[in-house]
């Protein structure tokens, strides 16, 4: 909590909170970098559902969205690091925010484990890409329905 307490009240926590514009500024960035990152998924797993563009290759589908998925993701932990830092006391004890970054993590561990494996290359199975597809707009849409939480239930 001590750290937590320095984080709130370090330069860089009090510029964003005394600033009226900073937090909206980086919220409107955060909800940006979540659209760019759900957007980009959400074809490579309508693709790998066999919903979407069933004659194309996933790797190739899922090639030219990475960028944008990697942009989205790095976009999004970084303003919501900024979010963070001024408010970090009271996101803590949030459960909302606690859901948020548990669907987080577990996102991007899967995102970089098991989704990149199945659509680096097309030799998985139907079944396989089906539940890769399924689980990952559940995961990230999980970040998201925990992120739009806070805001309602906080």
């Amino acid at each position: 909590m001590s750290f937590l307490e320095w984080l709130e009240g370090s330069a860089l926590g009090l510029a964003i909170s005394q600033t009226t514009w900073l937090m909206p500024l980086f919220n409107t960035i955060h909800a940006l970098g979540m659209t760019l990152l759900i957007g980009s998924i959400l074809f490579v797993s309508l693709r790998l559902l066999g919903v979407l563009m069933a004659q194309r290759p996933v790797r190739q589908i899922a090639g030219e969205t990475q960028r944008w998925t990697i942009t989205g993701l790095v976009t999004m932990v970084i303003t919501g690091l900024l979010l963070f830092i001024p408010e970090s006391l009271r996101w803590y004890g949030s459960i909302p925010f606690r859901v948020k970054m548990t669907f987080l993590l577990a996102a991007v561990v899967f995102h970089f484990t098991l989704f990149r494996k199945v659509t680096s290359g097309d030799k998985a199975g139907p079944l396989l890409c089906r539940i890769t597809g399924a689980l990952a707009l559940l995961l990230w849409f999980g970040v998201a329905c925990g992120g739009r939480a806070i805001t309602f239930l906080e």
